[in-house]
Formats: structure tokens, sequence, C-alpha cells
């Protein structure tokens, strides 16, 4: 499921700074971030070496590499034991939860194989959700190159990653044009990414399969004071192909059950194509008495899946003598869940077909959730040439359906360092 975010950098003072297209320093900067989730859950470091340069009066080049080191245990899709209601194919009779020993995906069943990372753990309490490690390396490269001929600025920026799992092509567009000496800038943008999704054993994707996705964006920024500044932006996105994430399981109420008495369970399901829509108003206001700035922002997301998200930031931005800015914030997010969440489904793909819904996941990031984000970012000027920044958030996700286990949603600390030096 993509996750939609957006980083503000607004810097304290007078707001037309964000909107005049200025030309920054020539920079070279080092990031570094650690995620991690409560309970020895999902970690991931995350490398960042950023290189912005201004090569003539109307070219600068940006180049950005990621290398991202992730490990660490996520849910299945799969229900605790103890949330079970099964039936015999065929006949219907009930099949205790007692009776079930675990679960096991009806590819391992086939093949004798063990069940791997997709199938759960091998000694399984019936009140947890099963989990599955995870272990990966992706590596990322973005070019971007923005061209400005007097109000107008052209960026093409073409993007690679790849992971075991994933290899991922993207390009982009986007254009801004000066108006009213500046004060307002207009802005529109295409991305296009060609995504590969490879096979391996732990999941339920037999061969190679290909995703595509369009995003399309139009939005301004706007001085209305000095002291004040407005943007919005809108998207609509398109993808199409595997969108299937292919660790996730699924369990049928007709499933079989192997000679170990597990549960066979399925990979998901989902549409073959998803629209989504969304609007993303923002306004910074400076606060001179304070020597501060505050901003504030609000979207609103829709997609054919079903789901509709309201996301709110607010954030403060506060200097500190000549060399220091401050930056608590607070970020609420809640969404609806898919028309084709559930914990459990009717029927089975083998035993009872005509019950079994046309799509299904039960990937908890397509519940009926909410999550809170509270955090604190500084910056540092340590010379003339070099700024030293930082910041820590904490991040709650919980679910509001009262079917999911409050267990399957993560909390984690996020933790960031780095440095810039300007030339």
């Amino acid at each position: 499921m993509p996750l939609f975010s957006r980083r503000w950098i607004v810097g304290v003072g007078v707001p037309a700074l964000a909107v005049a297209q200025s030309r920054a320093d020539d920079q070279v900067g080092f990031g570094h971030e650690t995620y991690v989730e409560d309970h020895g859950r999902m970690e991931i470091n995350t490398e960042t070496v950023r290189v912005e340069k201004t090569i003539g009066p109307w070219l600068d080049l940006t180049v950005r590499g990621v290398y991202d080191g992730i490990s660490g245990a996520t849910p299945t899709g799969a229900p605790a034991l103890d949330q079970l209601t099964l039936r015999q194919p065929k006949t219907h009779t009930p099949t205790p939860s007692t009776a079930i020993t675990g679960y096991t995906r009806s590819l391992d069943a086939v093949s004798g194989a063990s069940p791997g990372a997709a199938g759960g753990n091998a000694a399984l309490s019936r009140n947890t959700i099963p989990l599955a490690d995870s272990h990966d390396i992706r590596r990322g490269i973005d070019v971007a190159t923005a061209l400005t001929f007097g109000a107008n600025r052209l960026t093409p920026e073409f993007s690679y990653s790849r992971e075991n799992d994933y290899i991922s092509y993207a390009g982009a567009l986007y254009y801004a044009l000066e108006l009213n000496e500046k004060n307002t800038i207009l802005n529109v943008g295409w991305s296009h990414s060609y995504d590969q999704v490879l096979a391996n054993s732990f999941t339920y994707l037999t061969s190679r399969a290909i995703k595509n996705s369009d995003d399309f964006l139009v939005g301004f920024a706007q001085v209305l004071t000095p002291q004040t500044l407005m943007s919005m932006n809108a998207t609509i996105g398109h993808e199409e192909g595997y969108l299937n994430d292919p660790y996730r399981s699924v369990v049928f109420d007709e499933t079989s059950l192997d000679a170990n008495a597990r549960a066979l369970l399925e990979g998901e399901k989902r549409p073959s194509t998803r629209d989504s829509q969304a609007v993303l108003l923002s306004l910074t206001q400076a606060v001179q008495p304070l020597d501060g700035s505050i901003e504030a922002g609000y979207r609103f997301y829709h997609d054919s899946y079903g789901i509709i998200a309201n996301t709110i930031d607010v954030a403060w931005y506060q200097k500190i003598g000549q060399m220091a800015v401050m930056s608590p914030s607070l970020r609420y997010y809640r969404q609806g869940a898919a028309h084709f969440y559930d914990i459990q489904f009717a029927g089975d793909p083998i035993n009872d077909p005509g019950r079994v819904p046309r799509y299904y996941s039960s990937d908890y990031r397509l519940s009926f959730l909410e999550a809170f984000t509270v955090g604190i970012e500084g910056t540092i000027k340590l010379s003339d040439q070099f700024d030293l920044k930082f910041g820590y958030q904490r991040y709650w996700l919980g679910g509001l359906d009262h079917q999911t286990r409050q267990s399957t949603y993560p909390g984690a600390n996020i933790f960031t360092i780095g440095l810039n030096y300007s030339f």
C-alpha cells in the first residue's frame, strides 16, 4: 500500500522566501534515520547522501543516493488462532479452534516444504498474531535537473531502486511558473513508475509481475501578506498491474487442515487497478514577536479501494539566537478500511469457491485505523558552511474496527541526524 508523506522545510522569517525560486548554495549532505518498532518488530536504517550543484545560471543538478537496511518481523495477515471460526469443507461442521495447531501456506502443503516466511511462526501462541521474519536491502538513486528560464522552471527527474524482490524505475517532470513579482507560483507535474515484483520462495508470487503507476499534480503557492504563505496541491493517481503484497496471507472459513492440523493459508487478491485523489492545503504564518513561525496542513485522500483518509499536521519553527532552529510537531491520521479488508473470508478457493469474494486482503494497513505522530526537529549552524540536523518522532498506529487485534498495529521510534556542507 502506498504511503503518502510530505516533509515541510520552512525557514523562520518571511514566508516569501519559500515561494521565490532563489538559487541555493551548492551543498553536500549526509543523513541517517533509524526506524524501530516496539517489541522487536521491524527496524529500518536508512543512509542518504545528497549533492546539490549549480552548474550554470540556468541549470541546477541534484543527486541523491539511498541505502536501506531492513530487518525484523511483520504480521503475515493471518489472525490469532483463538480468533479463527473454521468449518469443515462440504459438511460445514464447526471446527473447534483448539483443534487447530497453527498455519501453513497452501503452496507449502502441496510441495511438502517448510512454511517459510509467509507461513508464520513454528510455535505460535493461540492469542498471538503470526509474524514473519523479513530481511532486505534497498539501494536507490535519484537525479533531478532544474532548468530555469526567466519565470519558468522545468525539472525532469529520474530514479532507480532495487531490493531483493523489487526493482523500480521512475521518471517525473515538474513545471513551475512565477507570477505577481514571485508572490505566486503555479505548479504542474507528472510522474510515472515501472516496477517489477520478483518471485521468491517466501511469497505467493511464482513468476515476475509488473506494476505501472502514474501521478498528476497541479497546485499553487501564494504570498497573502509579508508574513503569510498559503499553498494548495491536488493529485490524481492511477496504478495498474500486480498490486498485491506477495507476502500477505488470508484464511478462509472452509479451508482444509493439513496432516498436522494446520490451517492452509492463501495469498491475498487485490484489484488490478487503483485510482486515487488527494488535496493538500497548508498555511504558514510568521510570528515576528516570538521570532518563529507556525505551519498547519490538512490532507484529504480517497481511492477506488474505498479508503477515505484525513491528515492534520501542525508544526512550530522557533529561532533560537542566530545559530539554531527548533521545531516541535504533531500529526494525526485517520482512514477508513478498504472494502475488501477483513481478518477472515467466506468459502475457500478449492473447497467452496462460490462463496469466495472477488477481492480479499488481511493487510492491516488497509483496515480502519488511526495514527498519531509527535516529534521535534532541530538545525544548528555550526559554522558558515556546516549545518547539523537532528530529530526524534514517536509514532503510534491503532485499529478502530474492533476485530483486528491491537497487537497487529505497531508503535515506533524514529531517530534522524544529518550534516550539510555548503560551498
